[in-house]
């Protein structure tokens, strides 16, 4: 090093005598960005570090220590100026201020590095200028170091200057350096770094203080740590108020402004909170500083302090910290209060206010937290019964425990109980629901749900108004039970309800029903309600993350269904993307994997979307046997098939999986009638039947296969059905109907509903042509199905009472049509045909 000069005051940094060398912040400081910001807490090795680096570096070094003297801009370019070496440049004489601190850098010998120690009352003026000139310079660089956040942080400076951050953490000793310092193990330096967090005065203060290497040194080491910190708290010269307010935040992790007032009823506190974390006490954190977390040992010794002085106060202060983090979003954190003060009745507030969170976000945790609990305490809390039942469920060691505790909720729910509140049986049963939807129950799950939507819609909303928060999500799940067991309408409406119910409190909590109104419209074809729902998630300011969790899904189906519906398959695609890492874990996985066979039914990739349909059901194992997923899947099965040419295992599909009381699957066996043939059948199944259609889509569907029917009888007949499904099709702005009709009825009726050409119909049908397939009358079919048995021929003509000339006749006639020459290759034909009996 060619210069190592200080600023005026006369300290000179140099290496201590107790100094830990430490060369891997050696290493971090070397660099070649212009700036390195260094801030930590005083305490934390900054400028020991620095000062290791400073004797080290082959650079030029040139240290100033700020202080209130050479806070503003003029000031600092003034130190600078006495502490830079002189050039030769005539007009640097002649300048002042920052210009001339410029042409000194710019013309400096070698690489130079400027140090800038305890920088935080630099002014912004002087930051900004600073940072230019040394960005103006490629042969010098800046380093700074401070203990608060100062106008080095402001947000923007990156782009004057690039910038390398060494976090508070970067200073922790770790445990090599730890070992190396005090002459300990490994293991005893993990346990040495466990209880300092690694902080660089306290390792020094236990190398001052000789700490050995066995248990009773670690304990010696906490009385070490202990009176460090009381020494810090006496040299911060806090006032016996500031004092008493940190004593009484320790209560909690950490704490927004609203909250440290409430705690303390200080309105200053915020004051006594810069100054702790200047002194390395804790810190402020997040966007302008809005959460401070106390560091473990400070709060550790100040909350047993705490728990000395101020015994009568900490339950209560507890109840706040609480309140304070439902408001703030960390439920977990209230319940961990709660549980510390043994408080279930708080525990059961927190738990119906975070409900949602504390069992997708801190499952895990939650368990942990209440593991512990005997069962005859949760027996007088029911709902943090519920809570860890569910949240034990997923764990295989512990399911039987968790199913213990949810029948042990549900039992009291359905009790007469006069402790348990309505709101509370509420949410039990909502949870009972989403359980037994998981485990592949929807109708259980349904009534359930119907149960708790029942008693929600007659309690006043002044007995679940403090839990308004989480109540549209609990609405959000009790829809989605309702939809899954057929109750269409009803979830519909919950959803609609549980969005106005967000919005009306100001919460994001509606993002889920929103996501959920739009997918479903789209699957019903109900458009213009689905695109009204799909652009209020894709154009509103929702947090990313959002938009890419578990609550997007049917946002991202109706964005496919919509995109097949405007001809655009590859935004289709896009969408259906984002299902790929939820593909084994999502209850909607019989939804996505429909969506993804729709599209590849209207790509012309049927053997694909087959293929990969199946794939999908074999990756869930043994819950894709269940009949209401075997019905739910029937319908893409049976497209694909059909898309194929498979008439036979369309057919098979549709008498092994579809549901018997639904009208979808009366439009499935009327689609198959078209294709045999029989239009009369195909308007004897639409005509009589009782069922109506539950959608849209369905509704379209079944009129583009009437139609097609009516107009193989006579083209006039089909006039009116035709005339009401254009108008459904332009009502709904639906298209795809059409091109679930064979090649030649699309052909003939997209004709009818658009005699010009000019509308934007599909050009092409997604099934093939069934004309060429073979056509048996009625008593061909008969004496088909009696060839299957194997029975020779007379048998069989004495069973359908005919001469065995007149058999013979019949079936030559049904070889012709079948292109066979035997009995066997009749049935092989007829049997890829589909004319076989199912």
């Amino acid at each position: 090093m060619s210069a190592f000069v200080a600023q005026g005051d006369g300290h000179v940094p140099r290496v201590s005598a107790h100094a830990i060398s430490r060369p891997r912040l050696t290493a971090t400081l070397e660099t070649d960005t212009p700036l390195t910001l260094i801030r930590a807490a005083s305490g934390s090795g900054k400028t020991t570090a620095l000062v290791e680096w400073a004797s080290a570096t082959a650079s030029r070094v040139v240290w100033i220590t700020a202080s209130p003297a050479t806070a503003p801009s003029a000031a600092l370019a003034r130190a600078l100026l006495r502490a830079l070496p002189r050039t030769d440049v005539a007009h640097d004489l002649a300048e002042d201020g920052w210009p001339a601190v410029t042409s000194r850098l710019r013309h400096a010998e070698g690489p130079l590095v400027v140090v800038l120690d305890d920088a935080a009352p630099v002014d912004r003026e002087g930051v900004l200028a600073l940072c230019r000139a040394i960005a103006t310079t490629p042969r010098t660089r800046l380093i700074v170091a401070t203990n608060r956040p100062s106008p080095f942080d402001t947000e923007g400076l990156d782009l004057v200057i690039d910038t390398k951050v060494i976090a508070p953490s970067d200073l922790m000793f770790d445990t090599e350096e730890i070992s190396r310092a005090l002459g300990v193990d490994d293991d005893m330096a993990g346990e040495i770094r466990e209880v300092t967090a690694g902080f660089p005065a306290l390792i020094r203060a236990l190398v001052l203080r000789g700490a050995g290497t066995d248990t009773e040194s670690l304990r010696a080491a906490n009385t070490v740590i202990e009176d460090y910190l009381q020494d810090r708290l006496a040299e911060c010269g806090f006032s016996p108020q500031a004092l008493q307010g940190l004593l009484r935040i320790s209560v909690t992790d950490s704490v927004d402004l609203p909250l440290a007032v409430a705690l303390t009823r200080d309105p200053d506190i915020a004051k006594a909170l810069d100054q702790a974390e200047t002194f390395g006490f804790g810190r402020w954190t997040g966007d302008g500083g809005c959460t401070f977390t106390l560091t473990p040992l400070t709060r550790g010794m100040l909350r047993r302090e705490l728990r000395r002085s101020f015994p009568g106060e900490v339950a209560h202060l507890r109840r706040i910290a609480a309140e304070g983090a439902i408001r703030r979003d960390l439920p977990l954190e209230g319940l961990r209060l709660a549980l510390e003060d043994d408080d279930l009745r708080l525990a059961k507030h927190v738990t119906m206010s975070g409900w949602n969170r504390l069992l997708h976000r801190d499952r895990r945790a939650v368990a942990e937290l209440l593991a512990d609990v005997p069962v005859a305490r949760l027996k007088q809390e029911p709902l943090v019964a519920m809570l860890l039942g569910m949240s034990l469920k997923p764990s295989r060691l512990r399911r039987q425990r968790g199913l213990q505790l949810l029948r042990m909720a549900v039992a009291a729910a359905n009790s007469r109980r006069p402790t348990l509140s309505a709101t509370e049986r509420i949410f039990i049963w909502a949870a009972e629901s989403a359980s037994l939807r998981a485990i592949g129950r929807p109708e259980p799950a349904a009534q359930m749900a119907a149960r708790a939507l029942a008693l929600f819609q007659e309690t006043p909303e002044s007995r679940w108004q403090q839990y308004a928060r989480d109540v549209p999500l609990m609405c959000t799940h009790i829809g989605i039970s309702l939809y899954y067991g057929g109750q269409l309408d009803e979830a519909i409406e919950v959803w609609e309800q549980a969005t106005a119910l967000a919005a009306a409190h100001g919460s994001t909590n509606g993002f889920h029903g929103i996501c959920l109104l739009a997918g479903v419209h789209a699957l019903n074809g109900d458009l213009p309600e689905a695109r009204h729902y799909f652009s209020l998630v894709r154009d509103g300011e929702w947090d990313p993350e959002l938009l890419d969790s578990y609550q997007s899904t049917f946002y991202r189906i109706a964005g496919a269904m919509l995109a097949v519906e405007d001809g655009d398959l590859p935004a289709a695609k896009q969408h259906i993307r984002f299902f790929e890492p939820y593909r084994a874990t999502s209850e909607h996985w019989t939804t996505m994997a429909s969506v993804e066979a729709w599209i590849a039914l209207h790509e012309g990739d049927a053997a694909g979307g087959l293929e990969r349909l199946e794939s999908f059901a074999r990756l869930r194992g043994r819950e894709a046997s269940a009949a209401h997923v075997r019905h739910a899947l029937s319908r893409p099965r049976v497209l694909l098939h059909l898309a194929l040419g498979d008439v036979g295992t369309a057919k098979s599909i549709v008498q092994r999986d579809a549901g018997s009381d639904r009208f979808g699957t009366v439009v499935k066996r009327a689609r198959l009638a078209l294709i045999d043939g029989a239009a009369a059948d195909v308007v004897r199944l639409l005509g009589q039947t009782r069922l109506r259609p539950s959608t849209a889509r369905e509704r379209a569907e079944a009129l583009a296969v009437h139609s097609a029917a009516l107009r193989r009888v006579s083209p006039a007949a089909a006039q009116p059905s035709s005339a009401t499904l254009s108008a459904q099709l332009a009502d709904r702005g639906l298209t795809t109907p059409l091109v679930l009709l064979g090649a030649e009825d699309f052909g003939a009726v997209r004709a009818d509903l658009d005699p010009t050409g000019r509308a934007t119909f599909p050009r092409r049908s997604a099934l093939p042509s069934f004309e060429s397939r073979p056509r048996l009358t009625p008593r061909e079919q008969v004496v088909l199905r009696t060839l299957t048995s194997g029975a020779p021929l007379p048998t069989i003509a004495a069973e359908l009472r005919v001469s065995q000339n007149t058999l013979k006749t019949q079936l030559r006639s049904i070889y012709r049509k079948l292109d066979a020459g035997n009995r066997s290759e009749a049935l092989e034909q007829a049997a890829r045909h589909g004319l076989l009996p199912d």
